[in-house]
């Protein structure tokens, strides 16, 4: 049978940790700016504008790869996904949201 090394499976236990709150920080509405919209429909409405976003951005990126008019679709669409999700943000930082200041805090204190 086929073992992981001490090294591999502490270095998998990381990547599967980085994926969890990766995964956290994007979707639960705990972790990300979304979740400090106060309106429960407005939060329904941006997650799924973003997903649905997202999703016609990778499924286009693959049918690029029959033909050069969804690739070049996909590069937009890509390109309007990161500003609309890079505005979310901005916005935050502008109005000086709580949550954007201790983690705009936390990301410069790791850099440090």
């Amino acid at each position: 049978m086929w073992t992981l090394g001490k090294e591999q499976e502490r270095d998998m236990k990381n990547k599967l940790m980085w994926f969890y709150y990766s995964w956290a920080s994007i979707m639960n509405l705990k972790y990300n700016p979304i979740g400090y919209i106060r309106d429960t429909s407005l939060q329904m409405y941006f997650m799924t504008a973003l997903s649905i976003a997202w999703t016609l951005v990778f499924c286009t990126y693959i049918a690029g790869w029959l033909n050069i008019v969804p690739l070049l679709l996909g590069h937009v669409l890509f390109l309007f996904v990161v500003f609309f999700t890079y505005g979310i943000f901005e916005d935050a930082k502008r109005d000086g949201a709580k949550w954007f200041q201790d983690w705009d805090e936390k990301f410069h204190l790791a850099k440090a």
